[in-house]
């Protein structure tokens, strides 16, 4: 074990104090060629060997906790949650009974338990799962056992039931339509608006135009936190639609769930507590290590309901005075305590780290956009209601929207490129930029100028070297100078 233990220690100190690129751009050949992942070997390789295939994974990996990584829905580490992930894989936890993980199912239970608190769900229940896309295809059985309950023994048997999501839902969606049965085609994008949320008049047509047809709608699947804009459906008007109907309403908030630990900005999210369930990800803006999704449910009981089957003459040995065993409310089998990230991350920063890391960084999001709509060379393309800023690098010269969108894309590129900053690009009504993502509490006010101005010196440079070449700016694509680095070193 202490041969181990210092070969850690090594890899920690070596990925702490490394200055490196935020991201590293090769080709598969190329990174195969750097670090040698063959199994090949009949005898094994020794500590050594496996040492430095680790220390190169860790230098090679993209760096997520530093400030320039803005391509995901999350950046930064919790290293508290760090601390109770390597204990996790050291015991090596299941989460099958309360006998063979007692402390870690107190543990997830009190997780749920604050979780709940935060949605509304005053006799709620909940599980931890593999990630959102899980958490959001178990809503949609549970609403399926809700309408339906005979279809688990059963099938079926002639039923088409639909779900509606907005337009701009996250893809997880159609992937539970289709584990499920029912269809890609029953599930619904209901039209959003020019702020990237679910219009209630056009699910209000939707759901009627399914019941003309004789089909069940069974489950509206809000999203609070859209990928590409952060925008949050409207809660309270859709709830009215979903209540009409007695349809079962889930909220995705994979993304945008944290600002409930926000006081000034929970308003987004009022009407929740009336939600049927609701999917949250402590490894996005918590900072938690992958993975940790979690499914709520506002009453107890339908998750066992919807879910359980088998294992009772030899695992799950019930009890009168026993609560469920967290196993029986799960569609896995062996699973890992994920909780203890979640709650080393929640014990270390306690209700007010969370909402104070909300609060600065929603604060950066409103001042990143009063500088991009302060300068000339900036137009941002789309609402910014969370952490998603989508903007476009426009030069003064004359070019059309796909020449300008082919440039921001271009942008991104050689900013990985050089390991300056990972940024990705989205589309948005027509038009193609780049997508910020502000979930580092790190950022502050300096980086945010210090970034806009590198963006705007990228830009000139790629129009400067297509003018030269006389060729497209989309076509160029210079060589990065050597010994790049992050930004955060400019």
């Amino acid at each position: 074990m202490e041969r181990y233990s210092q070969i850690l220690n090594r890899l920690v100190q070596q990925h702490q104090a490394a200055d490196r690129p935020v991201c590293h751009v090769k080709s598969r050949d190329e990174f195969a060629e750097l670090v040698d992942v063959g199994l090949d070997s009949q005898n094994g390789s020794s500590l050594a060997e496996i040492e430095q295939a680790l220390s190169q994974f860790l230098a090679l990996n993209p760096d997520v906790s530093q400030l320039g990584f803005h391509k995901q829905l999350y950046s930064g580490v919790s290293m508290p949650a760090v601390l109770g992930d390597w204990v996790a894989s050291l015991s090596n936890a299941v989460m099958h009974t309360f006998k063979v993980g007692p402390v870690a199912n107190l543990m997830e239970m009190e997780v749920i338990r604050q979780l709940n608190q935060l949605v509304g769900f005053d006799n709620g229940e909940g599980l931890m799962v593999s990630g959102a896309s899980q958490a959001n295809l178990v809503s949609m059985m549970l609403a399926r056992h809700s309408v339906c309950p005979e279809i688990k023994a059963e099938g079926y048997a002639g039923k088409q039931l639909v779900a509606y999501v907005s337009d701009q839902s996250h893809y997880s969606m159609r992937r539970a339509a289709n584990v499920l049965g029912i269809g890609e085609s029953n599930l619904i994008g209901v039209a959003s608006d020019a702020e990237g949320r679910m219009c209630p008049l056009a699910l209000e047509c939707a759901i009627e135009n399914s019941k003309r047809q004789g089909k069940i709608p069974f489950y509206i699947g809000l999203t609070a936190g859209t990928t590409v804009l952060g925008a949050y459906d409207p809660v309270s008007a859709c709830l009215e639609v979903a209540e009409r109907h007695d349809v079962w309403l889930h909220i995705d908030g994979a993304w945008g769930a944290p600002i409930l630990f926000s006081d000034q900005h929970r308003h987004v999210l009022a009407g929740c507590e009336r939600a049927n369930s609701f999917t949250w990800d402590a490894h996005k803006l918590l900072n938690v290590p992958l993975t940790a999704g979690i499914i709520l449910t506002r009453d107890k009981g339908l998750l066992k309901s919807a879910t359980s089957g088998g294992g009772e003459n030899y695992l799950f040995h019930a009890t009168s005075d026993q609560l469920p065993e967290l196993g029986e409310l799960s569609l896995q089998s062996a699973r890992r305590a994920d909780c203890l990230k979640v709650w080393t991350a929640w014990k270390a920063a306690g209700m007010n780290g969370f909402r104070s890391k909300v609060d600065h960084l929603i604060d950066m999001r409103r001042q990143f956009v009063k500088l991009l709509k302060g300068h000339e060379a900036f137009e941002v393309i789309a609402p910014a209601e969370f952490l998603n800023v989508l903007f476009q690098y426009r030069p003064s010269c004359a070019m059309d929207e796909p020449a300008i969108s082919d440039l921001n894309i271009r942008i991104c590129a050689y900013l990985a490129e050089t390991g300056e900053a990972f940024i990705d690009y989205a589309s948005f009504g027509g038009q193609t930029g780049i997508r910020m993502i502000l979930a580092n509490q790190e950022v502050n006010q300096s980086y945010l100028d210090d970034l806009c101005r590198r963006i705007q010196e990228v830009g000139e440079m790629l129009l400067s070297e297509a003018a030269r070449e006389k060729v497209p700016a989309s076509l160029m694509k210079p060589e990065p100078p050597a010994g790049s680095r992050s930004l955060a070193a400019h």
